[in-house]
């Protein structure tokens, strides 16, 4: 098989001459090795062509494109994938970015914050998986930060492996728990509704998330309704606008400060809807305050 043309599939007759040993009386075919890959039975380019397309095409579009069994298009991205962990390095980076994705189930992703690349996607997000793979790492010791989501297994591996890195929580995991208080206590809410009141909250969830300066005119107008019927919505909205405001001090000391006064205005009603944030604060205080002395976020988001 070759390379396809005008989408249709090509296979090559080659004629070859065939050989015999004068010594061992053994036969061979006289050698394409320049052009052709023996144990694919194809052209070399079109084993260049199916590498590349199988990291971003299904193996069965491949298959259908270019002629071959599905499987074979399965054995030459594994083989292809296992040469370029022989053969790539990465640089190990001064900032390490430790986040996750799910991909049928959740996965430890690495990057270098710096350049803004991936470095790896791991199996799970075990600590001996996490363990294993930064022991793993050459000049590991140049890693002065890591930034990482509140998930021990991840502070735990690091701290075993790279003491003397600094831990950074990633913003981004600590604010959205803000927006999951408001959430919680806008259900609340429209559980006590009468339907007729409900429809008079429509969309209201993708207003109460934008952020004050990102509403629109008629945004506005809307949110200024809706917390004159219900004055605790109001309120919880403030508590979100004013935590996701704390990440715009110019210090830690006063972020620490400003954030003990946020803490002591919530109404009781509303603690136990904030009690997933505060108990995070409490217990990554040092990694969340670390933000402060150096903003570093994971650009997994953004890659």
């Amino acid at each position: 098989m070759d390379l396809p043309i005008h989408g249709k599939r090509v296979g090559l007759l080659i004629k070859r001459q065939r050989y015999k040993c004068r010594e061992c009386n053994q036969t061979f075919w006289e050698r394409l090795d320049h052009t052709i890959d023996e144990k694919r039975n194809c052209t070399k380019r079109l084993l260049s062509y199916v590498e590349k397309q199988s990291l971003k095409r299904t193996f069965v579009s491949i298959s259908d494109d270019v002629g071959m069994d599905e499987k074979t298009v399965r054995n030459i991205f594994r083989d292809y994938i296992n040469h370029l962990e022989e053969t790539l390095r990465f640089e190990t980076p001064n900032w390490l970015g430790i986040d996750e994705i799910h991909i049928i189930k959740p996965r430890c992703v690495l990057t270098n914050i710096e350049e803004r690349t991936l470095l790896d996607v791991l199996p799970n997000r075990n600590k001996e998986t996490v363990v294993g793979y930064l022991s793993r790492l050459p000049n590991r010791g140049r890693i002065q930060y890591v930034t990482m989501d509140m998930w021990h297994p991840y502070k735990n591996a690091v701290k075993a492996v790279l003491p003397k890195a600094t831990i950074i929580v990633d913003k981004f995991h600590v604010v959205r728990m803000a927006n999951q208080a408001l959430e919680t206590i806008r259900k609340q809410l429209r559980e006590c509704l009468s339907p007729k009141e409900r429809r008079g909250l429509m969309h209201d969830r993708f207003i109460l998330l934008k952020r004050h300066k990102e509403l629109t005119e008629m945004d506005k107008v809307t949110l200024d309704l809706w917390t004159k019927n219900h004055p605790s919505l109001g309120i919880a909205y403030e508590l979100k606008e004013s935590f996701f405001d704390l990440w715009d001090i110019d210090s830690r000391q006063k972020a620490h400060l400003k954030y003990h006064d946020w803490k002591a205005k919530i109404p009781k009603e509303f603690q136990t809807a904030f009690e997933p944030l505060t108990k995070a604060m409490e217990n990554w205080e040092a990694e969340i305050f670390s933000y402060f002395d150096h903003r570093v976020t994971t650009p997994i988001r953004n890659l």
